[in-house]
């Protein structure tokens, strides 16, 4: 039998709230059966793409609709090298004119976020002279 359970709380705590309801919906998704397939598990990152939730470490990050589509982009292409241009006029779905600061701007707030150490990468990696790729060692 299910339960229901009352949550109060103040005006200033909505915030948390929601994020913990996300949370909660997103990992209840993902342990359904046959959905595991719309969570990206790389260990102690998850890219939930049905919530476009992101998971580092247990704790829930905030990403802009930019960084989750660069990342969802190459976390689902694991091991495959993308030049900026090709991620650019994939997320951006227009012409590239030479806008290499947007991408690797975005791609350094994504490791900020997302890497224990963003000095060092683990899962975006750079591929130098050609682009960016996921490192697709981690894939559980």
């Amino acid at each position: 039998m299910g339960r229901v359970v009352v949550v109060t709380f103040d005006e200033n705590e909505e915030e948390k709230l929601n994020e913990l309801l996300h949370f909660l919906s997103a990992k209840k998704y993902s342990e359904m059966p046959g959905k595991q397939n719309r969570v990206l598990d790389y260990g102690a990152l998850k890219i939930n793409a049905e919530y476009r939730s992101v998971e580092s470490n247990g704790e829930l990050v905030q990403l802009t609709n930019y960084e989750f589509e660069i990342l969802y982009l190459l976390a689902r292409n694991p091991g495959q090298v993308f030049s900026k241009e090709q991620i650019y006029t994939r997320v951006w779905k227009e012409p590239y004119y030479g806008a290499e600061d947007n991408v690797m701007g975005i791609i350094r707030r994504i490791r900020k976020k997302i890497e224990p150490d963003s000095a060092k990468p683990r899962y975006i990696l750079n591929v130098w002279g050609m682009g960016y790729k996921f490192n697709g060692e981690l894939m559980k």
